[in-house]
């Protein structure tokens, strides 16, 4: 069992001692058969324990602010690939206490889309509003050179 499993179980161990301190014993009955309701949906305490892994992986996703772990994940990249991009100056940092590194996930997102691989649809509404701008300017520019001329 690594460090993380074993937090994770001694936080539950700590809500299960709060837990017992503030509930009776029907209480407790009824939550040992909540347990085990979803250790019958899930098999064995180890699908369980996977389960809730994915759930945390996903409760990441509501963060603003990740760590280095985090980016590499969101990224799908290494984390020293993630620290090539802060020493750079790729991504904006950000270090409450001078040490943990933090990066928004705007910034991430930011960076995601720096380099955009167009669909043809993306291309053509571009070519499109291209055009009509043009198409505006120019006859701007037509009015502009017929009203220097004196012709109203």
């Amino acid at each position: 069992m690594n460090k993380k499993e074993m937090d994770i179980i001694l936080s539950r161990i700590e809500r299960l001692s709060v837990f017992l301190e503030d509930n009776t014993l029907e209480g407790f009955q009824k939550e040992i058969l909540r347990v085990e309701k979803y250790l019958q949906r899930f098999g064995k305490l180890d699908e369980l324990l996977s389960h809730l892994k994915a759930v945390e992986k996903i409760a990441y996703a509501a963060k603003d602010f990740l760590n280095i772990d985090e980016v590499a994940a969101y990224l799908q990249v290494s984390k020293s690939f993630v620290y090539k991009l802060t020493s750079t100056k790729e991504l904006t940092v950000y270090k409450p206490n001078g040490k943990n590194i933090f990066i928004l996930r705007d910034d991430l997102n930011d960076w995601i889309k720096r380099n955009p691989c167009l669909s043809y649809d993306e291309i053509e509404k571009q070519a499109n509003v291209l055009s009509y701008r043009l198409e505006n300017n120019n006859k701007r520019k037509r009015r502009t050179r017929k009203d220097g001329n004196g012709e109203n």
